[in-house]
């Protein structure tokens, strides 16, 4: 926005340039700030912008104040179709829910606030893509209701929220668009989930779960994650790995693209175990695997060596625990021979 509003003042050539539509179509906030709302608003109705993106703009003053000023003018862009918010208030959320049923595309990944209120979000019916997400986490008012109307949603992202599995979670079953999912905290999700929601998700492709913790149904879901045919993408977050992970996680057939960061409380030598024997199982269909390492588990393990004295110190950090006997040591073998072995 800067550039072009410096080009258009070069000569009129220039500015006729400037302000082709097609320059216009996505404008980016970026390090820009806003004094006067009310001719931003006049600048993208006539321009005809359909992409607005806040991320990074620099708010001074009352940012409060700010924040009310733009949901204000917003009903006045018509054109606008998609919307990515900065940090916000949830109330600013809330008036976007009732006033711009024209949204296809609505991000709001740093909401400053305790609790969102949901109830408008049906008007958003041409919504495809929503994405919400608070900055120290944030609650449900009421429940999830309202999304059932949201039947064009193809990508969803409600991470943060804290008792999610207790504001009728159930409701995300009749999403059958979805194709994109990411859902946090997972602890307290109802004991089916796995295999009576997530099932009926059958254009899934991509699945971010984070926080399944305690009586986590981790083995529901991933059962209900191995009949998803579309499903090629797999992301748990923070996960707790009881006995009998690995067996669920091998039947996982489909996905080809793995990412775990397991929680790291007990017996890390065991879940370490569990990770491995399920991925060894899946080593012909995964084609990218990611595992994700606390600094605790390094750390607990770097004084279980120094204790043993086993290794060098400086080399500590490059190990983990693993319970024997290990699940992928003969796969290793085979591929460090195939390496070996001249051609």
């Amino acid at each position: 926005v800067q550039e072009l509003l410096r080009a258009a003042r070069v000569c009129r050539m220039w500015r006729d340039l400037a302000a082709h539509p097609v320059l216009w179509k996505t404008v980016r906030m970026k390090n820009s700030q806003v004094t006067d709302w009310d001719g931003l608003a006049a600048s993208l109705r006539r321009h005809g912008t359909q992409h607005l993106d806040l991320r990074k703009m620099l708010v001074s003053g009352e940012s409060d104040d700010i924040w009310e000023k733009f949901a204000a003018i917003l009903p006045s862009v018509p054109s606008l179709i998609k919307l990515e918010l900065c940090r916000c208030p949830a109330s600013i959320v809330e008036q976007i829910f009732k006033s711009c049923p024209q949204l296809e595309v609505l991000s709001a990944m740093t909401i400053k606030c305790d609790s969102v209120n949901v109830e408008e979000l049906g008007n958003l019916k041409r919504l495809t893509e929503l994405r919400l997400k608070a900055i120290s986490g944030m609650s449900i008012v009421h429940d999830l209701s309202p999304m059932e109307h949201l039947t064009s949603l193809t990508q969803l992202s409600l991470t943060s929220v804290k008792e999610l599995g207790k504001k009728k979670i159930e409701v995300l079953g009749s999403l059958t668009s979805l194709e994109t999912l990411e859902l946090g905290e997972c602890s307290d999700f109802p004991d089916k989930f796995g295999t009576d929601v997530l099932m009926k998700l059958t254009n899934l492709e991509r699945l971010r779960l984070e926080k399944g913790q305690g009586s986590c149904c981790t083995f529901d879901i991933l059962e209900g994650i191995s009949k998803l045919e579309k499903l090629v993408q797999l992301e748990l977050v923070n996960f707790d790995v009881k006995n009998g992970f690995d067996k669920y996680l091998a039947s996982c057939k489909n996905i080809k693209r793995l990412l775990i960061i397991p929680t790291y409380i007990s017996q890390s030598a065991t879940s370490n175990n569990m990770v491995l024997g399920g991925v060894t199982e899946l080593s012909e269909n995964l084609t990218h695997f990611v595992w994700g390492v606390t600094l605790e588990l390094l750390r607990v393990t770097e004084l279980f060596v120094d204790q043993c004295n086993q290794m060098n110190k400086q080399a500590s950090g490059d190990s983990i625990p693993v319970l024997k006997p290990v699940p992928c040591l003969k796969l290793i073998e085979e591929v460090q021979e195939e390496t070996e072995s001249p051609k």
